[in-house]
């Protein structure tokens, strides 16, 4: 099994000049794709940048030459059309032919409700997810047809085309950590994305697999990323310190303020991200074997650690060569 290595590059710690530098960075370090948030708010209020996800994607394609670029992920709630979406990325695929993918996903409250229009609410997951299901399906039919007619529950179409259309196939996958979500990602995406807890990662890859097969297709032929945190210093303090805006908030995916959250995260024990920081880069590289055993064939490495220059090429440095010689064809 062939694994890839990628970047998330954070739209929420930095502006996205300081962002393109780090994506070319990590290209010259030898990352093989970079995926950004795509998000209206970002999870913490004080010191949050969330710039548009499709306009730095264009910047990106621009200043470097071989990485995949994606988001992790787009929501089609109340913020995008999936029409909208589907010319995005095709426009982005006619720039940039054959390093674009698309991530899609049911989102969180803080990125769909500060557009809602009167009326709408936040719409609990399974309705969210049967809104994602049609999307890709609209998304899809749009990239590869001529005019399109959709009647959903959700979203409609009509003569619907795409003018200008993705030079190739664009990869879609399907964000999910749920046994619901993770079926549908099954059965309709081109890939899994996922950044579910360690123990949990056996059982998701097999029911991933069920529904692929039940689907008419091969999971071998699927790819699946995960995104693995981490903080990376020598002086563990500075590192766990870096990962306090990132306290996971009960009920968090439902509140749309961020001042809230940060609120809400001074409550938070700062040991429970303690698993996502490292001071030695081979325990981390351990963890990152661990997880390609399960399957996994694209691991994306989401950094918060206190000198992201650093990380990146130290990463570059001591991890990527190790982690290719032994896990990529390449």
């Amino acid at each position: 099994m062939s694994v890839r290595f990628g970047y998330h590059a954070d739209d929420e710690m930095y502006q996205p000049s300081r962002l393109l530098d780090f994506a070319t960075l990590a290209e010259r370090q030898g990352f093989e794709f970079i995926c950004i948030d795509d998000h209206f708010h970002p999870w913490f209020h004080r010191d949050g940048h969330a710039g548009h996800a499709w306009v730095w994607l264009g910047a990106a394609g621009a200043r470097t030459r071989r990485v995949g670029l994606g988001t992790g992920v787009t929501t089609c709630i109340h913020r995008y059309n999936p029409a909208i979406v589907a010319q995005a990325f095709a426009t982005l695929d006619e720039l940039y032919p054959g390093r674009i993918f698309l991530a899609i996903g049911t989102g969180e409250a803080m990125n769909e409700m500060p557009m809602a229009n009167p009326g709408q609410n936040w719409p609990p997951h399974e309705e969210r997810l049967e809104m994602t299901a049609e999307a890709v399906t609209i998304i899809k039919a749009l990239w590869k047809g001529d005019f399109v007619d959709y009647d959903g529950k959700y979203f409609r179409l009509s003569q619907a085309r795409l003018y200008t259309k993705p030079r190739g196939t664009i990869p879609l996958y399907f964000a999910a950590s749920g046994p619901k979500a993770i079926k549908v990602a099954g059965q309709l995406g081109d890939g899994l994305l996922t950044n579910s807890d360690e123990e949990r990662l056996p059982k998701l890859v097999r029911l991933f697999e069920e529904a692929v097969r039940e689907s008419g297709r091969n999971p071998e032929d699927l790819p699946r990323m995960i995104e693995v945190s981490a903080s990376y210093d020598e002086n563990y303090d500075r590192a766990l310190a870096s990962t306090s805006r990132w306290l996971p908030v009960p009920n968090g995916n439902n509140i749309p303020d961020p001042r809230e959250l940060d609120r809400l995260r001074v409550r938070v024990d700062p040991q429970v991200l303690a698993g996502n920081v490292y001071t030695d880069m081979d325990v981390l590289i351990g963890k990152i074997e661990r997880i390609i055993a399960y399957g996994f064939t694209e691991v994306e490495i989401g950094s918060s650690s206190p000198d992201e220059e650093r990380f990146i090429t130290e990463f570059g440095k001591h991890a990527l060569p190790y982690l290719k010689e032994r896990y990529s064809d390449k």
